[in-house]
């Protein structure tokens, strides 16, 4: 059977794992969030004094990824 050393071991490859994928989304979203501003930008250049705007929602979508940061440490 496992010992504990083992189990404490697959215990961090699991956070690890989780913390990886829980990532994957918020990344992929502040990525298309800038890409489409930078998109926005470059077509009509006096939309970038509407910056704010995109701030808030990216920060949204940052509190998910602290979410998934926080998730690891209260997971036992």
């Amino acid at each position: 059977m496992f010992t504990f050393a083992e189990a404490l071991n697959m215990s961090v490859l699991a956070k690890g794992i989780m913390m990886g994928f829980g990532m994957l989304g918020p990344a992929i979203g502040i990525g298309l969030i800038g890409s489409s501003f930078m998109n926005a930008v470059g077509r009509n250049p006096e939309a970038s004094k509407y910056l704010g705007q995109i701030l808030v929602i990216i920060a949204i979508v940052e509190l998910m990824a602290l979410l998934v940061f926080a998730s690891v440490f209260i997971i036992k």
